[in-house]
């Protein structure tokens, strides 16, 4: 019996350790480039974008196709229940064929059809001339840049997002760490003051206004846990995760926020390379395409036929065994554009007018991305000038309210003192955090400003 349950112990432990090494193996670690570049390839707008550019490459094999031969076969069969009949004058008919009683002037029912007729044919076509054909070839391939300019956009869309996400996180993280530090002083401090109370040393408001506090710290505490739990969800989403895929952040919120301003701002980036500016430019490509269209629809359409055809009539059922006659077509068809009332000219200018309008949104983009870059920039300095300040700030709150805890201890301030000063500690600790998650944002949102993120 003891062998038995010795061997089970060992089975346990070894299932056991077998289910935490796959869990640890589960758990996936990212810093944030590789956050962003995980996303990159996974992130559920990404493979809709990566769907887009394969239809858009059979959307060119589509538009080569229809100037190549076409083929068609048909076929069919009819039964005629009430075989049609026709009107016939009785004049055109031999007297001793007419039906007794009919005269001239009177009409002969005739029937020309059979009670069962079939019929298949195979016809080509193939198309000569089309001047809309030889410019649609060109616009797919533009369609093609611009699904793959798209493509482009949304990654950066998606990076985007994953380091706002990314930084919300590591924000809350940062405050539950500060507040859970906090959260101990405070724990701390109304284990003294209750003693002291005891003791004769304190008032009872004393007590209520740490205990007060203490409560406020473990609030703060519970508010920020379930803050990184939402800003988590965001960012498994945005990565492509599942929503209870384990995940762990390597990157620190100051050390990253250290790294930007130590970098300097890229140099030689330039506004024709920028993502807006390629789509506003493929876009007035493919208006100027669709101007060219418009005006080819002036010239005719050329294209080429053949048609074999079989039929075989018979008043049974089964024409099949009977004789089945032919016929044979071959030709050219040559649609001419000849008067319209001035539609195709109306069209022509309305187009042209798109395109010259294309044009304009091109230039407006270009002077868009060259004015966001420099208000992204502006925004950058700016929010390096803040987070000094508020590092400077916290630093001043945190040594002041080391010095009231200090007073309190001793008897020479009261609770209430006590509870401003770490309001004030507080509040000087989440505008840290708050302008190191602004500084981090304004440098992705500079980088996207200038088409390098």
């Amino acid at each position: 019996m003891k062998l038995r349950n010795l061997l089970l112990f060992f089975i346990a432990a070894f299932w056991g350790a077998g289910v935490v090494a796959q869990t640890n193996a589960d758990t996936l670690s990212f810093s944030l480039e590789e956050a962003m570049s995980y996303a990159s390839k996974h992130a559920y707008q990404k493979i809709s974008s990566e769907f887009d550019i394969k239809s858009a490459k059979k959307k060119i094999w589509e538009t080569i196709a229809s100037g190549l031969p076409q083929i068609d076969f048909s076929a069919g069969y009819n039964h005629s229940i009430d075989v049609p009949v026709s009107l016939l004058p009785a004049e055109i008919i031999p007297e001793d064929m007419r039906p007794p009683g009919i005269g001239p002037g009177d009409k002969v029912p005739v029937s020309f059809s059979t009670a069962y007729d079939g019929n298949y044919s195979i016809s080509a076509s193939q198309m000569i001339f089309r001047g809309s054909y030889f410019v649609g070839l060109k616009a797919t391939k533009v369609f093609l840049d611009l699904t793959r300019h798209q493509d482009e956009k949304t990654e950066i869309e998606i990076r985007n997002a994953v380091a706002k996400a990314y930084f919300l996180v590591l924000s809350a993280r940062d405050n539950y760490n500060a507040f859970q530090e906090n959260l101990e002083i405070n724990r701390g401090t109304l284990r003294e003051t209750e003693a002291m109370f005891e003791n004769g040393f304190r008032e009872s408001m004393d007590v209520s206004q740490i205990k007060l506090m203490v409560r406020e710290a473990e609030k703060q505490i519970v508010e920020m846990k379930r803050n990184e739990e939402v800003a988590m969800a965001v960012l498994r989403f945005s990565m492509g995760l599942d929503e209870d895929q384990p995940m762990v952040l390597t990157d620190e919120l100051v050390t990253l926020s250290e790294q930007m301003v130590a970098d300097d701002t890229p140099d030689g980036w330039s506004p024709l390379e920028h993502i807006e500016y390629k789509i506003a430019n493929t876009n007035a490509e493919s208006q100027k395409l669709l101007l060219k269209n418009a005006k080819v629809q002036y010239l005719p359409e050329i294209s080429a036929f053949y048609t074999f055809q079989k039929t075989g009539y018979g008043d049974e059922w089964n024409i099949f065994n009977d004789e089945w006659y032919k016929a044979q077509f071959v030709g050219l068809t040559i649609t001419m554009p000849i008067f319209s009332s001035g539609m195709r000219h109306a069209q022509v200018q309305q187009q042209k007018l798109a395109w010259q309008k294309s044009l304009n949104q091109r230039q407006q983009a270009l002077r868009n991305i060259q004015t966001e870059s420099l208000t992204a920039l502006t925004n950058y300095y700016s929010a390096i000038d803040q987070l000094e300040i508020a590092k400077e700030s916290r630093t001043l709150a945190k040594d002041i309210y080391d010095k009231t805890r200090v007073k309190f201890a001793n008897g020479i301030i009261g609770s209430f003192e006590l509870n401003q000063q770490q309001g004030q500690y507080v509040q000087a600790q989440i505008n840290y955090v708050n302008a190191v998650v602004n500084l981090l944002n304004a440098r992705i949102d500079y980088l996207k400003a200038i088409g390098m993120l």
